[in-house]
Formats: C-alpha cells, sequence, structure tokens
C-alpha cells in the first residue's frame, strides 16, 4: 500500500512532528457530545451486522476489509476521538485501521490510516479518486498487533488537527463539505491475509 520511497522522505515530517508544542487534545466529552458509542451492542445508526462487520466483546469489529459510517455523525465541525486497534494481521504493512470523516459518500471523503508498525497516513478520496495528503511515522503510536491508539480529530472549515495518544502530531489543510460531513471506521487488509481491526470509545462532538 505504502512505497519505500513514500516512508524515507516521511522521515522528515516525523522529525518535525516531534519539534511541536505541547500535547493537545480533542475536545471530546460524551456528555455534551452529538454521537458516542461504547459499543455495547450494535446500534441501528451503523447499519445490520455481517460476517465482517460486528460487536463483541464491548468493541466493534471489522473482518477483512470494509468500511461503515454513521450519519447521526453529519456535521460541518467536530472533535472526534476513537481508540482504534489493529487486533491481528499476518502482514502488519499492508493491513492499516482507518478513521474517516467528512464522509459525504464512499467516493467522497478523507480518511487518516495507522499501521501497527508505527506509520500513519491521511488521504483525500475526491470523485473516487484517492490522495495522500502525508505520510509520516508517529512516535505517539504504540506498535504491534493488539496495540490500542486513541486517534482524535480536531476539524475546522479549511483544516485539520490530528493527535495521537493525546499528542498533537500535525495539522494540515482540509476542506469541508459544503454540508460538512459524518465519521465512519475502515479497515484494509490483503486478500490473502486477512487481518481483524476494532474500535471503541467513539466520542464525536459538534464545534
Amino acid at each position: 500500500m505504502r512505497r519505500s520511497s513514500s516512508r524515507l522522505a516521511a522521515i522528515l515530517l516525523g522529525l518535525i512532528a516531534l519539534t511541536l508544542g505541547p500535547a493537545a487534545f480533542a475536545a471530546c466529552d460524551p456528555e455534551t457530545a452529538l454521537y458516542e458509542d461504547d459499543f455495547e451492542f450494535l446500534d441501528v445508526s451503523w447499519g445490520n451486522a455481517d460476517d465482517s462487520i460486528l460487536v463483541e466483546d464491548g468493541a466493534l469489529f471489522i473482518k477483512g476489509s470494509g468500511g461503515l459510517v454513521n450519519l447521526e455523525t453529519k456535521t460541518k465541525g467536530a472533535a472526534i476521538c476513537v481508540d482504534v486497534s489493529i487486533t491481528e494481521a499476518a502482514n502488519i504493512s499492508d493491513s492499516p485501521a482507518g478513521v474517516v470523516f467528512w464522509w459525504e459518500d464512499w467516493k467522497n471523503y478523507y480518511a487518516v490510516f495507522v499501521w501497527a508498525d508505527g506509520w500513519l497516513e491521511v488521504r483525500r478520496m475526491v470523485d473516487g479518486k484517492s490522495k495522500t495528503l502525508f505520510t509520516q511515522e508517529a512516535e505517539a503510536l504504540k506498535r504491534g498487533a493488539g496495540a490500542v491508539n486513541s486517534i482524535g480529530l480536531t476539524l475546522q472549515p479549511k483544516d485539520a488537527t490530528l493527535l495521537v495518544n493525546g499528542s498533537e502530531t500535525r495539522r494540515f489543510k482540509a476542506k469541508r463539505p459544503k454540508e460538512g460531513g459524518a465519521v465512519g471506521l475502515y479497515g484494509i487488509s490483503p486478500d490473502e491475509a486477512p487481518a481483524t481491526f476494532s474500535f471503541d470509545n467513539l466520542v464525536v462532538n459538534e464545534r
């Protein structure tokens, strides 16, 4: 999925991230949330469970490759927090877990992808064409299959700030859809070695 050249080019970006200011936190508050979910069960707003998307043991699991969005989370500005884990992956470098934001449809959205080897990437899908905004190694990411990472996003009209485990990792330009967008969850794994991804403690606060 990622090219070696992307990794090499991103090393400098990772070093820059280390020089950022004090830790910042997405303003996520379950008590005042537009939507919050601790996945005790699969709410109808996520759709129906199947063999690849289900809730068990207090988390939402995606097995193999797939994604889903929750239209109850649609907003123009938001603080988003969610715990992400690549629970099982035989091929770590090709099995990222994703947090989708400003989703209009599956041809138009943004997504943060994280890998169990400490790398992350932000992509934008426009009219079905994917564009990588940046790729970088993130020291704040906990590594290894089964590690749980808290991913935070603060969405403004013209930019977004990405946080990993409470540390500001990158602020980047992003174009908010005119009518806003929804939040979703995503997992991608190679067909020959399907991975399992889990998500928990999703909070979306309107800003």
